[in-house]
């Protein structure tokens, strides 16, 4: 169901997208596979600060990772829009970064819409570095130190670790990585996220007991959480 033409909500999606744009928010909404195959494109040239919504209801749950997987590399804010049946199937571990039940007020709406946005972790600045442990990524020259030692990578390599290691304890399947690092036109398999996977970690893995990254097996793999 499109919930944002329900009339029972009140709202359609012209309607939600005047809303947000008053509070310089643009709304990208996503039903269908058709919208996740062109929402690189909506983010990039959003003409405020992009919001995605996601309608659960008439997605798969690979395809809402592959969402998230895209919204979490551009740092995109995400509300989940979900009926009252999603809620007992609602993993909140998912990374959405809030949801609301339709039907809905607007009011709910812009409040909720404006917590996702303030919610969502900020693009890492050229001055930033992300420190794991041992390990330090500089985004702005694409370095990558242990124990303050640079470890050459390749790109895609580098790739693959920046996204992991900008979200740690994510749980990302090996479909969103190959979707998101080597892009939907790739013909390759998942096979080769894990050929990169074993090929990044004999280079960044010091202690075996205690990996950077960690394999979650039948799924995909994590950047190890902060203990």
């Amino acid at each position: 169901m499109n919930i944002a033409h329900d009339k029972s909500n009140g709202l359609t999606r012209e309607d939600i997208d005047q809303l947000l744009k008053e509070e310089f928010i643009t709304p990208m909404f996503v039903y269908a596979a058709n919208d996740i195959e062109t929402l690189t494109d909506q983010i990039d040239s959003a003409e405020h600060t992009p919001l995605v919504l996601i309608y659960l209801s008439s997605l798969k749950r690979q395809q809402v990772s592959s969402i998230l997987g895209q919204c979490e590399a551009k740092y995109i804010p995400t509300l989940a829009v979900v009926s009252t049946d999603d809620l007992i199937s609602l993993d909140v571990e998912m990374g959405i970064n809030d949801f609301i039940v339709a039907p809905f007020h607007e009011e709910e709406l812009l409040v909720r819409s404006i917590f996702s946005v303030k919610r969502s972790k900020s693009r890492p600045t050229e001055d930033e570095h992300i420190v794991r442990g041992d390990l330090t990524i500089n985004p702005s020259n694409y370095e990558v130190l242990i124990n303050n030692n640079r470890i050459n990578l390749r790109f895609k390599e580098y790739e693959l670790l920046l996204l992991l290691a900008s979200n740690p304890g994510r749980v990302y399947d090996r479909a969103t990585l190959l979707n998101q690092i080597w892009g939907y036109d790739y013909f390759g398999g998942t096979r080769t996220v894990d050929v990169h996977i074993r090929r990044l970690r004999s280079k960044i893995e010091i202690n075996v007991e205690t990996p950077y990254i960690e394999t979650i097996w039948n799924v995909g793999y994590r950047f190890r959480s902060s203990d």
